[in-house]
């Protein structure tokens, strides 16, 4: 079983690894830790850097987030059977966002 601090584990250890595969527990754990890391830092750029006309803290964390996060996702779908290519699909506005949430919230597939 995959707790939250091993799925954070998982994740960061695993960055560079686009060829494997993630469970439901390590991707649904590690989306949950980037929200609750943004959510402060999105509202502390607000509030103290508000004269700035961009979130710096926010967007640094997103850049130094998208090489794990992209990766955890390709190993997501490598474990639904589907090809990297399918993370184009949350370019489609609403509908792609629904499929790629119910194919990640869909259960491991069997190895």
């Amino acid at each position: 079983m995959v707790t939250f601090s091993l799925a954070i584990n998982l994740a960061f250890r695993r960055w560079s690894d686009f060829a494997g595969r993630s469970t439901r527990a390590e991707f649904w754990f590690f989306a949950l830790f980037q929200t609750i890391c943004l959510l402060p830092l999105i509202v502390l750029d607000a509030v103290a850097l508000s004269s700035l006309p961009f979130y710096p803290l926010s967007i640094i964390f997103c850049i130094v987030m998208l090489t794990p996060t992209l990766s955890i996702s390709v190993r997501r779908l490598h474990d639904q059977n589907k090809k990297w290519w399918w993370l184009f699909m949350w370019l489609i506005p609403v509908i792609g966002w629904v499929a790629m949430i119910k194919i990640n919230a869909s259960p491991t597939t069997a190895y």
